[in-house]
């Protein structure tokens, strides 16, 4: 029974190896194409149950019935990492969703590309953000910081501690149906490309819960129009130092007519009530935003037809944080320069005043002192400040 038990173990291991040996990488410039064989050794694949990431297979390729996904590196959720190179990670997973004639035991096989890192490479701010919505053709995508009233992008980046940054994120459908956009993560982080050495700080997270607005006065704002969410962050700093802050966020352009799950939604906290509040229609509020204390997730589908393809990744930054108006205005030497000579003049005056009250006194100690022991005698000196009787 052991030897059989042995034997079984060693089968299933070498079929799962023989599975995600089946998965050939193609690392392009800008894209990423991922091949998966569905026949190997008698046994096919389910191609429903293959995904990318978060992306479905693209097409059924060949007479070998190739399954094939292409992506692009900001698609998929594919994770970047920055050191002496630039990497792109994410997994094949196979999960079957048929039982009949298909290998039914679930693998999950790594994808990375590795890119070489230019010398002079910098890290790119994407702002706006284009790129192809899958089968829909062209979106433009933008994320902006905004003045106060949001009658035009913000010109200085400096922000002072506690005050409003405003955020304004937009879509332009062209000649697609009307769309709605969502912000459905957000967080800030010291470096314009996140890395494993990045701090970060979340402001939006779990499909759209403002978890920042716990313990800030950042929210939703009202909507002017689908294609267009605005936000407000309140300023802090997260570092001990004064460096920059980018701003990442997730975007997400979805038809307005299929809203039915929590993880396309804008909830803010009210701290006033302690519960949070749906930005479209407060009336589900209850019903939409309360797994914003759990997690937010949605049923799974009977196919991986997923909306990834209408997401993108916006960047904006970076972004100075002063504590105050004064400590800014110390980096003009010549304030410098007046407030030493204010504290210099401050000073003397204190030595001249302290130099004369002094001198009064040891004149007054002097004339007591010689009337004491001297007896009555005239004195044109002292006779303004003694007088003997």
């Amino acid at each position: 029974m052991a030897l059989l038990k042995g034997v079984l173990l060693a089968l299933c291991c070498f079929l799962s190896t023989s599975a995600q040996d089946a998965v050939t990488v193609n690392c392009g410039d800008d894209m990423i194409t991922v091949d998966v064989e569905l026949n190997f050794f008698g046994l096919p694949l389910d191609p429903n149950g293959l995904s990318l990431g978060s992306c479905p297979m693209s097409s059924v390729q060949g007479s070998n019935r190739i399954a094939a996904f292409s992506y692009g590196k900001l698609d998929c959720r594919f994770m970047r990492m920055v050191t002496s190179n630039i990497s792109y990670m994410n997994n094949m997973v196979y999960d079957p969703t048929q039982r009949d004639g298909f290998y039914q035991t679930p693998f999950v096989a790594p994808v990375l590309c590795i890119y070489n890192k230019p010398s002079a490479w910098l890290p790119p701010v994407f702002s706006p953000a284009l790129g192809d919505a899958a089968g829909m053709g062209k979106l433009e995508f933008s994320m902006k910081i905004m003045n106060d009233d949001f009658s035009a992008p913000r010109v200085s980046n400096l922000f002072f501690l506690g005050s409003p940054i405003q955020i304004s994120a937009s879509v332009n459908p062209q000649s697609h149906m009307p769309l709605i956009l969502y912000m459905q993560e957000c967080l800030a982080a010291s470096t314009a490309e996140l890395s494993a050495s990045s701090q970060t700080y979340p402001l939006i997270t779990n499909h759209g819960c403002f978890v920042d607005g716990r313990t800030a006065n950042s929210r939703f704002l009202p909507r002017i129009q689908t294609s267009e969410i605005r936000l407000s962050v309140q300023a802090f700093k997260f570092t001990q130092d004064d460096a920059a802050v980018f701003i990442h966020c997730q975007i997400l352009a979805w038809d307005p007519a299929q809203l039915q799950d929590p993880t396309k939604k804008a909830c803010s906290f009210n701290m006033q009530t302690n519960n949070w509040e749906l930005l479209d229609n407060p009336d589900q509020s209850t019903s939409v935003c309360g797994c914003c204390n759990s997690v937010c997730t949605v049923r799974r589908r009977r196919r991986r037809d997923t909306d990834d393809g209408l997401r993108r990744i916006a960047v904006l930054g970076p972004l100075r944080i002063a504590s105050t108006v004064q400590s800014t205005d110390r980096d003009d030497p010549l304030d410098q320069d007046e407030d030493l000579s204010l504290f210099l003049l401050l000073i003397v005056a204190t030595l001249l005043v302290m130099a004369l009250l002094g001198a009064l006194s040891l004149g007054y100690y002097f004339c007591v002192w010689r009337s004491g022991r001297a007896g009555p005698r005239p004195n044109t000196t002292c006779l303004s400040l003694h007088r003997n009787p």
